[in-house]
Formats: structure tokens, C-alpha cells, sequence
């Protein structure tokens, strides 16, 4: 089947789609938008006249209001991920009109903003690495805080903060840096034990529930049930550990009480063989 703009045969027939033509439409409509950058303005468009199959994605300046319901899901040091809508969706292509067309339903995607590249061209090359493994439908801008945006597809596979593929939707390295970021707001009043923790967090590689100091005023119903010369058992209610919630990607309490054993050791001479016992109960 043949082109009927340029005689030439489809690119892919079964589209009818004419890459060469479609191209040139492409081109035609550089004048109709700009980010009012001309390095990003460039990267744009040489993306789009890279374009190679009827189902790629063209790349595009998508207009901060496009966007809907933006909310903060995700930070870091060095960027914050937000989810979105985006209001009349990415740029297709319809077989049976043989022209792009948006598909008019609210998608859901990402918005990642990096915090700490100073220039437009490395924010580019952080589009670039980022192209890789996630599906990257343009980029955009705060017209606040003059930001620029990934305009992303969530990938359940990898990590949207850091690139690093997931378990579980779970990032070892990022979930460590906020156990990290975390050591100033809490802390046991000794140095020993809020370091041996802290160790234990920072340790952390799988999603299992965290090692934590804890206070003693968020154990409920307190009841002696066992002891001998060397310790005494109490039986407790807590409102739980920290576990991961894989449709939030973070962790939380689950909200329900939990039963445990608080186990008091009576001739433990110091805290180091104390920690010393608690570290090989945890081996």
C-alpha cells in the first residue's frame, strides 16, 4: 500500500503510517509551540524526528496546565515525585483517521523534578539515562519555581527517585537514605544503642518489617507472664511494627495491635552485653 501525500510505500502498512510524512508534519509544527529554551526546544524536537513506528511515543512540551490533581508521593535529597493526571492524554496514532490524535481520557503519570542540577543540559541527560527503562511521554515546566519536569509513566520494575530496579516495589538504597535522614528524630538518650539501630537500618535488604527504637509509652496492657533469676516476660499491645505498603511504597504502621514479649534482662553489667545479647538473638 502507498503513501497518498508522498507515493511511497507505508512504513508499516498494517498502520498506514508514512514515516517520512509524518516527520515532515512534525517539523512543520515546530513553530506552533517552545518551552522558551532553545537547548530543550532542540532535544524536543530532535526526538520527535527520531520517531520510527506508528506506536512510539512523540515526544512533546506538555504545558504545566495540562496537568491535574498533582500530590506529592515520593522524595528525596535530590528530586520529588509527584503522581498526576494528565488531562487529555499523550498523542497516538489513529489508524482509521491516519493522523495523531489524543485519547482524550485522564492518564495517571509521574512528574519527577530534580533539585540540584544547575544547568539545562544536565537536566537532558538525566532525560536521556531515564529513557532506558521508563517511558518518558515529555517534559515540562513549574512556571512557579521554573523547574523543569520528566513527564513519566510509573514502571513497576524501577525506581522512579534513583533508576535502581525494585523488589517488591521497594528500593533498598532510597528506603535507606530515608531510615538515614530520619536518625535526628528519634533517639534512645544513649549513643551506643541509638548506633546499633541505626546499623540495623542501614543494613536493611529486603522489605521486612524495621528495627526500631521504640517508646516505652506506645505499649498498651502491660502483664508479667513469665520470669527466673536472669530476666522477666511481660506480655504487650503495640500499635505494630513499620511494614511496607506496596500500594503506597512506603512504610507504615499497620494500625492494629499487635501482641509481643518485652523481655527486661536483670544482670546485664552494661549496655554492651546488652546489645551484645540482642545482636545474637537477631543472628
Amino acid at each position: 500500500m502507498y503513501c497518498i501525500l508522498c507515493k511511497n510505500i507505508y512504513t508499516d502498512e498494517k498502520y498506514k503510517w508514512c514515516k517520512q510524512c509524518e516527520i515532515n508534519k512534525l517539523r512543520k509544527n515546530f513553530t506552533n509551540w517552545t518551552s522558551g529554551n532553545k537547548k530543550i526546544d532542540n532535544f524536543i524536537q530532535e526526538k520527535q524526528l527520531k520517531i520510527n513506528y506508528p506506536w512510539n511515543i512523540v515526544f512533546e512540551w506538555i504545558p504545566y496546565n495540562k496537568f491535574l490533581d498533582i500530590k506529592e508521593v515520593d522524595k528525596d535529597d535530590f528530586s520529588t515525585v509527584y503522581s498526576a493526571k494528565w488531562e487529555d492524554g499523550p498523542l497516538e496514532w489513529n489508524n482509521n483517521n491516519r493522523k495523531y490524535i489524543r485519547n482524550q481520557k485522564e492518564i495517571e503519570l509521574k512528574l519527577k523534578y530534580s533539585h540540584n542540577l544547575q544547568n539545562v543540559v544536565k537536566f537532558l541527560n538525566e532525560v536521556k539515562v531515564y529513557s532506558n527503562n521508563f517511558k518518558i511521554f515529555g517534559i515540562s515546566q513549574n512556571p512557579d519555581t521554573k523547574n523543569y519536569i520528566m513527564v513519566l509513566q510509573d514502571n513497576k520494575d524501577y525506581c522512579i527517585l534513583c533508576k535502581n530496579e525494585y523488589i517488591y516495589k521497594w528500593c533498598k538504597q532510597c528506603e535507606i537514605n530515608k531510615l538515614r535522614k530520619n536518625f535526628t528524630n528519634w533517639t534512645s538518650g544513649n549513643e551506643k544503642i541509638d548506633n546499633f539501630i541505626q546499623e540495623k537500618q542501614l543494613v536493611i535488604n529486603y522489605y521486612y518489617s524495621i528495627f526500631e527504637w521504640i517508646p516505652y509509652n506506645k505499649f498498651l496492657d502491660i502483664k508479667e507472664v513469665d520470669k527466673d533469676d536472669f530476666s522477666t516476660v511481660y506480655s504487650a499491645k503495640w500499635d505494630g511494627p513499620l511494614e511496607w505498603n506496596n500500594n503506597n511504597k512506603k512504610y507504615i504502621r499497620n494500625q492494629k495491635e499487635f501482641e509481643l514479649k518485652l523481655k527486661c534482662s536483670h544482670n546485664l553489667q552494661n549496655v554492651v552485653e546488652f546489645l551484645n545479647k540482642v545482636g545474637f538473638l537477631l543472628n
